[in-house]
């Protein structure tokens, strides 16, 4: 279904013109939330290792300083399943300090390794890595002919913005390094506006996806803590 999402995607954006970014706007194609998740410890064969809640948790975004606020708050008013939550940076700040020796591209492992002690200093037992993508295009009308002053453009809005994103996160054991629970979301929107106006529309389109999509992952991390403690 996401591989048919994509396509579908690729090709609206091969007619209509498309730009796609981060959950993050720091978030890039070079730096982004797979090649972090790529780079952790599989764990051993057996059954998953067990969430005990209430966990202390420590949230990071890629491409960002600190995650959302409002996902913050959302995961600390939960304190029968989250006991406490750190905000932890994780930006994209140019070349990696973790270069591996002979090696050109950025160590992402050793950048995963930091974070997650960095977690246990400020004493969690779990660090969630969030990120995603987002695809904005807009569709023309028959009717954008007439966009072509500010009265015309405001009672008949020559385009249609699409936004559609995809987020994820994965929840790592800070004492291991590695996974044990993957979370994902996804949303779409769309709003008619004026030529004239649809930079700045569009950039207000993103900032809701982008905040839909952090909701929902937050969502789908306290559902899963939900399950295993039985309530």
């Amino acid at each position: 279904m996401l591989i048919q999402s994509t396509a579908a995607v690729a090709a609206i954006c091969l007619l209509t013109g498309c730009e796609s970014t981060g959950l993050s706007p720091g978030e890039t194609s070079t730096v982004s939330y797979p090649n972090y998740v790529l780079s952790l410890q599989s764990g051993p064969p057996g059954p998953p290792q067990e969430i005990v809640a209430p966990i202390r948790l420590a949230v990071a975004q890629v491409g960002e300083d600190a995650p959302p606020a409002a996902l913050l708050d959302k995961l600390a008013a939960q304190k029968t399943l989250v006991a406490s939550v750190t905000a932890l940076p994780l930006p994209d700040a140019g070349p990696f300090p973790f270069i591996r020796p002979g090696h050109l591209e950025p160590d992402y492992a050793s950048r995963v390794k930091a974070v997650c002690g960095l977690a246990q200093t400020a004493g969690a037992d779990y660090v969630l890595i969030i990120g995603g993508s987002l695809d904005s295009w807009e569709q023309h009308n028959s009717l954008s002919a007439l966009d072509i002053t500010i009265l015309g453009g405001t009672i008949v809005p020559g385009s249609t913005i699409h936004v559609e994103g995809r987020g994820a996160g994965t929840l790592i054991s800070t004492a291991t390094g590695r996974p044990v629970l993957f979370v994902s979301a996804d949303t779409r929107t769309s709003a008619l506006s004026p030529d004239f106006l649809v930079t700045g529309k569009t950039a207000a389109l993103d900032a809701q996806v982008r905040d839909e999509l952090a909701g929902k992952l937050g969502d789908q991390l306290l559902n899963h803590l939900t399950a295993s403690s039985g309530r």
